[in-house]
């Protein structure tokens, strides 16, 4: 076993097949790469978030904050990722955009499943992998039957669900968690910094998709930066939100 060996690497550098003519390649490898790259990424994020609902539902809050810290680590490096492929400039990226095909990260079954997992299922995103049965069979696997915001709804119900309580709605519930040094602030504030990742995130790939093909469709037959656009100022958990606002 040596390092070549241990990575895969001979398999791992031979997946980058770029469509395009070879005086394109480069160009063409920086889109795979990046690509290919954040898949790898929703792969550990997908791990990370499993592990996080287990952690909620057991009513280990440190072990959460510990994994959830790791989640919003990669969720960050993703988003850095957007600067590589911005140096893609619009008649680099148009000279072989055609070889794409009806391919778009719109397809994406891990981002969608990290959706669900979050607790933002998408049912239109869903639908198009009705007809794969290999996709589907893997979206099996990543959606949980508790997402991680009902996991941590779960939990703060619980926790002050106590004898001679008044009744209190969830939204005091949350400021009152939100305002209480304690693991459950921690927490709160960590979903806050993840659901501000992933909307930077949209509003970075917005740019870089106007910087790329302006206001054409998409290659998944979208209508493009408009699409993007309508998922801007949409988080993920939009009680969380609510409930400080």
């Amino acid at each position: 076993m040596n390092y070549a060996s241990y990575l895969q690497l001979n398999q791992l550098l031979s997946l980058q097949q770029p469509a395009s003519p070879s005086a394109e390649h480069r160009n063409e490898n920086l889109f795979i790469i990046t690509h290919q790259t954040y898949e790898l990424w929703f792969k550990q994020l997908i791990d990370e978030l499993h592990l996080a609902i287990a952690l909620i539902e057991e009513g280990d809050i440190p072990a959460a904050i510990e994994t959830m810290t790791r989640v919003n680590a990669i969720t960050q490096t993703v988003v850095n990722q957007i600067a590589v492929i911005c140096t893609l400039k619009f008649h680099e990226f148009q000279r072989f955009r055609s070889y794409l095909g009806t391919a778009s990260g719109f397809q994406s079954y891990q981002f969608a499943g990290i959706e669900a997992l979050l607790g933002k299922e998408n049912p239109k995103k869903l639908q198009q992998y009705q007809g794969d049965e290999e996709a589907q069979r893997r979206l099996a696997a990543i959606i949980q039957p508790v997402s991680l915001w009902q996991a941590i709804r779960g939990h703060l119900m619980r926790l002050n669900d106590q004898p001679n309580q008044a009744a209190q709605g969830f939204d005091d519930i949350i400021r009152q968690s939100l305002t209480r040094s304690g693991c459950e602030s921690l927490l709160l504030n960590q979903l806050l910094d993840l659901d501000s990742l992933l909307q930077e995130w949209r509003y970075r790939h917005v740019k870089l998709v106007e910087r790329t093909i302006g206001q054409r469709k998409g290659t998944g037959g979208s209508s493009g930066s408009d699409y993007l656009k309508s998922t801007l100022f949409t988080p993920i958990f939009d009680e969380l939100w609510n409930a400080i606002n």
